[in-house]
Order: structure tokens, then C-alpha cells, then sequence
């Protein structure tokens, strides 16, 4: 069942196992607390979308890091368990990017004391990525709080497909609940990222269809051609009309 749930997770998160340090490349999250190499990596995902602000560049790298710290709220939420791993390493592919997970394996937790352990892991967690968050918002421009946010932003998205996968729903009600309800100072701001009051919008797809509008901006429209999401929260009620028309006619609706 073990090796079934560390399967899973590397089947829904860009994450790879590695059995010797011996096969390791990348770049380890020590090596990016360093300026000059965070500096770079930051500047390669803003000039791989053929950008120049370097916000781009940050929000990318913490869409991965945002995937990495989802796979352990799955696994948590879903399995009770924990993911543990030797040592981590980012590895870029152009567009693309994924973690390799040193000797990953998985630690059960007692169902019988499952929120104490599990907060005092979920804290353990963020306050170890807290301090690399920190110099990622400094060299890229953007804000704790928009780093943070673009943390939440995977989380919520996959959130909903949880629950086909538990007996009880009331796990990941409570699992979220959890995660809701962490101190904020583990985050460096006044108020948990995760507590989020989310705003519904019609799809522009299909107007009697609701969508969540996400908890933060990907910079998408900092790329080359990029635009904004329709559901960024940045957008205005006419910008968001404009580009649900822009959608229609590319999609031929």
C-alpha cells in the first residue's frame, strides 16, 4: 500500500524518485538560499517564457515549489501519511521543471492522534521552506504574501478531486480545516494564506456554470504573448468580460 501511495503521488505531482545520491542533479534548496544562484534560476524561468520582469520568473519557480508542498497536503489528507525524502533537488526542462526526491518513502500516522501530529508536521513544513520563500519574494519582486499565494493556488485547484478518492469526505473536510487553521506567523504574514474567502465567477464557457476566481496571480501575462487567466484576480469586471469574449472566439464558441 505504501509503494502504491508514492506511485500515486508521482503520477499527480511533477515529483521523481531517486534511489542514489550517486544519480542527483539539479539544484538543491540549500544552494538556492545563495543569491547569485537563486538570482539565476529566477532569471532562466523568466527568459524561458521570453520575458523580462522577473516576477514571472519567481511565480514560475513557485508554481513547482506550490505542486511539491500540495503532493505532502495530499498525501497527508488523503492517505495519512507522511512523505519524507533524503534530499531535494529542482530540476529545469525548459517550460517544464520537476523535483527529484532523494530515497522518498512514507511515514503512517496514528489515526487516533492524526491533528496533533499532523499539525506539528504541516509546521514543520512551511516554517522549513518559510526562510527560501523569503529570498525568492527579494529576488524576484514579488511580495510574501503573492509567494504564498501562489502556493494556495494548486492546493485549491486539485483540492476538489480529493474527496473521489477517500470512504469519508469528512477526512479532507478535516484535513483542510487543519491546514486552515495554522498559526500565520509559520508564513511571515498577519493572516494564514490558506484561509481564503474564494469569489465565484460565470465560466466563460458556459454562463450557468460557477468558477473559482484563484487566490493569486501567476504573472502569466508577463510572458512574451501571455495574457491573463480568466479567472486572475487582478482582472476587473470589464477586462474579465473582454477576455472571456477573446476565449470564445479562439475556442469557437
Amino acid at each position: 500500500m505504501v509503494t502504491h501511495n508514492l506511485e500515486r503521488i508521482t503520477e499527480l505531482f511533477p515529483l521523481k524518485p531517486v534511489a542514489f545520491s550517486m544519480d542527483l542533479t539539479g539544484v538543491s534548496t540549500a544552494d538556492m538560499m545563495q543569491t547569485e544562484t537563486l538570482n539565476q534560476m529566477i532569471q532562466n524561468r523568466t527568459d524561458c517564457f521570453n520575458g523580462s520582469d522577473l516576477r514571472l520568473g519567481g511565480a514560475n519557480l513557485m508554481k513547482w515549489f506550490g505542486n511539491l508542498l500540495t503532493a505532502h497536503l495530499y498525501i497527508f489528507t488523503v492517505h495519512n501519511r507522511w512523505l519524507e525524502y533524503e534530499e531535494l533537488r529542482f530540476i529545469e526542462e525548459g517550460k517544464e521543471a520537476h523535483f527529484q526526491l532523494l530515497q522518498p518513502y512514507l511515514i503512517e500516522l496514528p489515526v487516533d492522534d492524526r491533528e496533533t501530529i499532523g499539525k506539528e508536521k504541516l509546521s514543520q513544513l512551511f516554517s522549513e521552506f518559510q526562510p527560501l520563500f523569503v529570498k525568492i519574494a527579494e529576488s524576484s519582486g514579488l511580495s510574501i504574501q503573492q509567494i504564498w499565494g501562489l502556493v494556495t493556488n494548486p492546493y485549491y485547484s486539485r483540492l476538489p478531486s480529493w474527496t473521489d478518492e477517500v470512504e469519508n469526505e469528512q477526512l479532507v473536510e478535516l484535513g483542510t480545516e487543519l491546514v486552515k487553521n495554522l498559526h500565520s506567523d509559520l508564513f511571515g504574514l498577519k493572516r494564514n494564506p490558506f484561509n481564503l474567502t474564494f469569489r465565484y465567477i460565470e465560466s466563460w464557457k458556459d454562463a450557468n456554470v460557477k468558477i473559482r476566481v484563484k487566490g493569486a496571480c501567476c504573472m502569466s501575462f508577463l510572458k512574451g504573448e501571455g495574457n491573463y487567466c480568466y479567472s486572475c484576480p487582478k482582472l476587473t469586471k470589464e477586462a474579465r468580460l473582454d477576455r472571456g469574449k477573446q476565449l470564445r472566439e479562439i475556442n469557437g464558441c
